[in-house]
């Protein structure tokens, strides 16, 4: 059988065998672009994943610093001195008793317990659980009217310190 005649003109030539030189070189070619995209890889991997990440991490510092730097919203110790305050007695509990227990603690009241009647609402607490309750809120826990100390309260009416009572009403 004679070989088959390769036409130059068609294009058809067969490439020349590949020598052993030439199979070796290409594999370590090859394992060398492999490395390098390997550790392009690896190394743009924690690039990518901490780009992505960072928006995350910063969103919940920033969270975290706005709920330790906001200023609280509710009552100094000096503020809860200044709220009145009376031991509970038989003659408290027919007057101005809704309950007869805290609605924080859910303790019923006791003779001579220290209590707190807030003004603006009328609503009877142990002192106690109605302090730790200001601290937070300024506002009472049951009708959530907001608790003035006395000298916010006497502040409302005042519209000129050279007035006196309701005397600026008149003026307007």
């Amino acid at each position: 059988m004679t070989p088959p005649s390769h036409d130059s003109s068609r294009g058809g030539s067969l490439p020349p065998p590949s020598k052993p030189e030439d199979k070796f070189l290409s594999l370590i070619l090859k394992s060398i672009i492999m490395t390098i995209l390997i550790s392009f890889f690896f190394l743009l991997l924690p690039l990518a994943s901490c780009l992505l990440l960072l928006p995350l991490l910063l969103r919940q510092q920033h969270q975290r610093h706005r709920r330790h730097s906001r200023p609280s919203s509710g009552f100094s110790a000096k503020q809860l001195k200044r709220l009145p305050q009376f031991k509970f007695s038989e003659g408290t509990r027919t007057t101005h008793l809704e309950s007869d227990s805290c609605v924080i603690c859910l303790d019923a009241f006791k003779e001579g317990q220290w209590c707190r009647n807030l003004v603006m609402c009328g609503h009877l607490f142990h002192r106690k659980c109605l302090d730790a309750w200001l601290t937070k809120v300024a506002a009472c826990p049951i009708c959530r009217t907001r608790v003035c100390s006395d000298h916010e309260d006497k502040n409302i009416w005042v519209f000129d310190s050279r007035t006196t009572d309701f005397q600026g009403l008149l003026d307007l």
